[in-house]
C-alpha cells in the first residue's frame, strides 16, 4: 500500500458553523452533507469546537419535550477538539479512529480549518487498498 495522506481524501469545502448556530440548523447540515459531526469555527476560520449528533440529542429531546428555548451549538459543543493534519497518513488516522472512537476529524493547517475527514472516507481508502492487495495475490 502506498502512503496515502489525509489531504488526498478529505472533504474540502466541508461545512462548518459559527457559534450561535441553532441545533436545528446543525441537524439540517448533518442530513444535507451526510455527516454526523461538524466543526465550530470563529470568524477567522479557526476550529474552536466540534458538535456531533450525540451532542445534539439530549438538548433536542429536552427542547422538544419541555419546549425550552432553542439550544445553540455553544450549549453542547465539545471544546477539546482533536484535529488532524493534511499531511497525516490515512493508516495512522484509521488507527486513531479505532482507538478514540471518533467518526469525523476536522483537518487543520496553520490553525485554519481546511476540510474534514470521516470514518467513511477512511474505510473507502482501506477497502480500495484491500482490493488492490487481493488482485496482486
Amino acid at each position: 500500500m502506498t502512503m496515502q495522506r489525509v489531504m488526498n481524501e478529505m472533504k474540502i469545502n466541508a461545512p462548518s458553523i459559527p457559534c450561535g448556530t441553532s441545533l436545528v440548523a446543525v441537524v439540517e447540515l448533518f442530513a444535507k452533507h451526510q455527516i454526523n459531526a461538524i466543526p465550530v469555527v470563529n470568524p477567522t476560520n479557526e476550529v474552536i469546537g466540534f458538535v456531533s449528533e450525540s451532542d445534539c440529542m439530549q438538548a433536542l429531546i429536552s427542547g422538544s419535550y419541555h419546549c425550552d428555548k432553542p439550544a445553540i451549538v455553544n450549549d453542547v459543543m465539545s471544546k477539546n477538539v482533536v484535529s488532524v493534519s493534511p499531511q497525516d497518513s490515512i493508516v495512522d488516522i484509521a488507527i486513531r479512529m479505532s482507538k478514540d472512537n471518533f467518526s469525523v476529524y476536522p483537518v487543520v493547517e496553520a490553525s485554519q480549518l481546511v476540510g474534514i475527514i470521516s470514518r467513511r472516507d477512511i474505510l473507502k481508502v482501506l477497502a480500495e487498498n484491500n482490493n488492490q492487495c487481493n488482485q496482486l495475490s
